[in-house]
């Protein structure tokens, strides 16, 4: 199947990216869990490390269909 140029390499850095973006929310949660952080400072965070995934998911989910992909 054709595949246009450069659409395997923005796929994987996306993959990357959300990889990040969980790994910092779990890290987020630990550092709520042991006290080191407020829940306001929480809150907040987790908003924005939020919406950045819902960002990198959009972009997959456009990425996946243009290159023919079956969604998970």
């Amino acid at each position: 199947m054709y595949r246009p140029p450069g659409v395997e390499d923005e796929l994987k850095r996306l993959l990357s990216e959300k990889k990040q973006i969980e790994e910092r929310f779990e890290a987020l949660q630990k550092l709520f869990q042991s006290g080191k952080i407020s829940e306001q400072e929480y809150n907040e965070r987790r908003r924005s490390i939020e919406r950045e995934f819902v960002e990198v998911m959009d972009r997959l989910a456009q990425i996946r269909f243009i290159a023919g992909e079956e969604q998970e």
